[in-house]
């Protein structure tokens, strides 16, 4: 008869009849054989060799913290960041692989040295030199003379370096998230949202349809409560912004250097992304109180 065994580790459990059966043999039977040690636990699993590296989660508690005292005015932008980062552990890993599939990602994920694009995105002389009405022309229009919150502000914000170790980000998902950190600046050229208080909105919404980022969802359920004074509807304003968003294709597979180049319009119209007069065919709401006081303290004012 073959010997039972105290555990089985087809099911990861012990027999637990065999086991008692053993040590009752023991106590009334005095020279039997010492019973074997029991193990604890299953035995551990060692990965094998080219095992895929964990997929990236999102750090609830420490997430939450951060982006409800930016939210709150008791933070800083370092603080947004973090919240927004601790939370799009998923997002960070959907959005990469789509980019590392695409014929685009596999090229650049291979070239040496790799691209820079936000050292190109601040050298004024390069964007410059490209053609009027071009969509490098509308970008430097938009970042202003002074370089408004320019492309190296916004890494040195945003620490990436401390959050690629912090959040287990691989070199190759640090090197995209890096070159997708002025993502927001870019997406207001894209999109056509300008950079009032409504036009920030408006890309904040439209990001959040695109980028589906839990913290750029909670913020969007927060801008649906700063109506304005603006007859325009305040609700369908944001939802047609947010739909915006959804409906343009992905634009972390988009050669930005590439696209620099182009007339702005024909730019949108190879990454296929529709002009406002069809987005908001009734116009654009006027900033109330909420919004203006939005609007200051985002200023510093």
């Amino acid at each position: 008869m073959e010997e039972a065994h105290l555990y089985e580790p087809s099911v990861g459990m012990f027999n637990r009849a065999e086991a008692t059966h053993r040590i009752k043999s023991r106590l009334f039977c005095p020279d039997a054989p010492v019973v074997e040690r029991l193990p604890m636990s299953s035995p551990p699993i060692v990965p094998e060799a080219g095992t895929p590296a964990p997929r990236l989660r999102r750090r609830w508690r420490h997430g939450l913290r951060c982006f409800f005292r930016f939210t709150g005015g008791k933070g800083s932008l370092s603080d947004g960041f973090e919240g927004m980062l601790a939370l799009a552990g998923p997002m960070v890993q959907r959005e990469f692989d789509r980019f590392a599939e695409h014929p685009l990602g596999r090229k650049l994920l291979a070239e040496r040295p790799r691209r820079d694009l936000n050292a190109l995105l601040v050298d004024r002389p390069a964007l410059e030199a490209m053609s009027k009405g071009s969509f490098a022309d509308a970008y430097l229009d938009y970042m202003g003379a002074e370089g408004m919150g320019s492309a190296s502000y916004f890494l040195e914000a945003a620490g990436l370096d401390d959050k690629a170790a912090q959040f287990g980000w691989s070199d190759d998902q640090l090197w995209f998230v890096k070159r997708m950190a002025n993502s927001h600046d870019i997406f207001h050229v894209v999109s056509g949202y300008d950079r009032s208080i409504i036009g920030e909105v408006g890309v904040d919404a439209y990001t959040a349809g695109h980028m589906p980022m839990l913290p750029l969802r909670l913020f969007l359920a927060y801008l649906l409560l700063l109506k304005p004074s603006s007859p325009i509807g305040w609700t369908s304003y944001v939802l047609r912004c947010y739909r915006h968003g959804r409906e343009t294709p992905p634009l972390s597979c988009v050669d930005w250097e590439a696209i620099l180049e182009l007339p702005l319009e024909e730019a949108r119209r190879q990454m296929n992304v529709k002009s406002l007069d069809e987005i908001h065919p009734s116009g654009f709401p006027g900033p109330g109180k909420k919004l203006l006081a939005l609007e200051r303290n985002l200023n510093g004012g």
